[in-house]
């Protein structure tokens, strides 16, 4: 997509998403994953641009074994934080085929993936027609990103 070589050239490098409890590129703990409780992350972003209307946030697998493989999607976000007790989410549906959070779930004989949190900073919130998909998304958002930030914690499962 183009506006990311925009970004550095309007200032807003120091704009950062942090994951709770997690510095990037950490392992996540069971209890995020479908090996446990699958309990959704804490997400913060701090640092976007003052003209934003809605965000839009995305976890995704970019090392699944056939595409990237959407986790969690959240769109016409207007807070700064989402926590696993955020209440009225717009949440799009994951490729487990279900709307809401999926934890992180490999393949047991894989190494570690990585799974990508991305947070798009919107100059309008987006209209969504049917079941919110990460495809319909993208291209709903394609003319309203003004930022985009990311940052990514890793997961493996225990061989049984």
């Amino acid at each position: 997509m183009r506006y990311f070589l925009l970004l550095s050239s309007l200032g807003w490098a120091q704009w950062e998403v942090i994951i709770e409890g997690y510095k990037k590129g950490d392992f996540l703990s069971v209890e995020h994953t479908c090996d446990g409780g699958d309990i959704p992350l804490t997400i913060r972003w701090k640092g976007s641009p003052s003209n934003t209307q809605a965000y839009v946030v995305r976890m995704y697998d970019p090392d699944a074994p056939a595409d990237t493989f959407t986790h969690w999607l959240i769109y016409n976000f207007t807070g700064q934080e989402i926590t696993p007790h955020s209440k009225g989410l717009a949440q799009g549906y994951n490729d487990f085929g279900r709307a809401g959070y999926g934890g992180p779930c490999p393949p047991p004989r894989d190494e570690a993936h990585r799974y990508v949190i991305e947070v798009y900073a919107l100059r309008k919130p987006i209209q969504i027609q049917g079941p919110a998909t990460w495809e319909k998304i993208r291209a709903a958002i394609a003319d309203k990103v003004i930022a985009h930030t990311e940052t990514y914690v890793r997961y493996k499962r225990q061989r049984r």
